[in-house]
């Protein structure tokens, strides 16, 4: 046995009984054990080198450390989620792992990350049970597990209804983004930047939906013009599990989130409801995390009643799709209108689009277009691109201001001149 091994050995009940003792006495107890295991591997170590002339290296005690920081925080997974430039963390039954890295690269895990499915499930288990903000289960009565730790990573997991199992744990390390970091990034261009911050800021606000698909960038887009409103404004953010964290840097948030029903069955608390009861909380602005069904009615109802600014995402790979979805989760809400009137509603509330897009082999992540609707013909809406690409592969870029008079007006009382801007096509 490695002299690193017989170290961890000997120190992990130590440790592990600290850990407990100062977790019922509400102490800090990642800060007490680490501190402990550190003497205690100095102490042996120490009585090794005098015993038998054997000593660590600086790989061995990367190594008791890695196993120290598993102990006391999430452990396989805790080496990765301590790295600043890992996204998510995709598990593919105990052997295969994959990292998706910030700026939207890949990374693949070479090492099995557990012995085998047996381990695995009783690893995920342990996570429901103890690191969640409610204890869950997961075995084969609760095969899927969805959880937020208390840290604030998103974790799914899956077992029997897939063939291995399966583990996803998402991060948050853009939680602090202005409109400028991701001009810097080349995520969008700088007038594109200066558009979308006048058409967030007070004193009138845009009602914006942002669009594109799974890993694009929405949720860091939408967190980014929240950077851009108000201090004084009263906001309402409504998530099906936390993401935004916009409390921590916006003070008058009222920050919600959906509640699963316990192992009786009990306590849901769905997004359709959240979202109807949110439009009593006198908030001067309304943010839907993700549109995924009913709540898309309360979203429009909140739009055209005075929440002016309110934003959400949804998924769609175009703009257009983006608002037939969001009409289409009207009518499953029983809105109890027309699908013209719906159309005609949406048009006249929600001023921008904003579309994401996502290139797997380069890892870019940005804005594609900003469009606007300027009217309806019948059952489709009529819309006009304000800024996107040309061309294929080519720079973002203004292709026309605005025509929607609303639109103009609300930018232009933000302090965005348009004067010298062209009419476009």
């Amino acid at each position: 046995m490695l002299l690193r091994e017989e170290i961890w050995d000997a120190i992990k009940p130590q440790v592990q009984n600290s850990r407990l003792a100062a977790v019922a006495e509400n102490q800090d107890a990642s800060a007490l054990c680490q501190e402990m295991a550190k003497n205690l591997v100095s102490a042996h170590e120490a009585r090794e080198l005098n015993t038998t002339g054997r000593r660590l290296t600086d790989a061995d005690l990367e190594w008791l450390w890695d196993q120290v920081a598993a102990l006391l925080g999430v452990g396989p997974m805790e080496r990765f989620l301590r790295r600043d430039d890992v996204e998510d963390i995709y598990v593919f039954g105990p052997h295969r792992a994959v990292l998706g890295l910030v700026g939207g690269k890949q990374e693949h895990v070479l090492e099995p990350v557990f012995k085998d499915e047996e381990e695995m499930i009783r690893y995920i288990a342990h996570l429901a049970t103890t690191h969640g903000q409610t204890g869950r289960r997961f075995d084969q009565s609760a095969p899927l597990l969805d959880l937020r730790l208390r840290t604030g990573e998103r974790v799914f997991a899956a077992m029997e209804v897939c063939g291995t199992p399966y583990l996803t744990i998402r991060c948050h390390r853009q939680i602090s983004i202005r409109l400028e970091d991701m001009v810097a990034s080349g995520s969008i261009s700088p007038q594109a930047a200066d558009f979308l911050r006048a058409a967030v800021r007070p004193p009138s606000p845009s009602n914006i939906l942002v669009c594109g698909a799974l890993g694009s960038g929405k949720t860091t887009l939408l967190r980014a013009l929240l950077a851009e409103i108000g201090p004084s404004e009263v906001v309402c953010t409504l998530e099906q599990t936390f993401e935004l964290f916009l409390e921590q840097s916006h003070p008058l948030t009222f920050a919600a989130e959906t509640r699963e029903a316990n192992n009786e069955g009990a306590g849901e608390i769905a997004m359709e409801e959240l979202a109807r009861r949110s439009l009593r909380s006198g908030a001067d602005r309304v943010i839907v995390g993700e549109l995924r069904g009913p709540e898309a009615a309360t979203f429009l109802s909140a739009c055209g009643t005075g929440s002016d600014g309110s934003m959400a995402t949804i998924h769609a790979s175009t703009p257009s799709q983006a608002l037939s979805r969001l009409v289409r989760y009207c009518i499953s809400a029983g809105a109890g209108e027309m699908q013209s009137s719906l159309i005609q509603e949406a048009a006249e509330v929600i001023h921008l689009v904003v579309h994401l897009r996502g290139d797997p082999r380069t890892g870019f992540r940005g804005v594609n277009t900003i469009s606007e609707i300027i009217g309806t013909d019948g059952n489709r809406f009529e819309m006009h691109d304000i800024f996107g690409h040309r061309h294929r592969g080519e720079p973002m870029s203004l292709l026309g201001r605005p025509r929607n008079s609303d639109v103009i007006d609300r930018v232009e009382e933000a302090g965005l001149d348009l004067s010298d801007w062209p009419h476009g096509d």
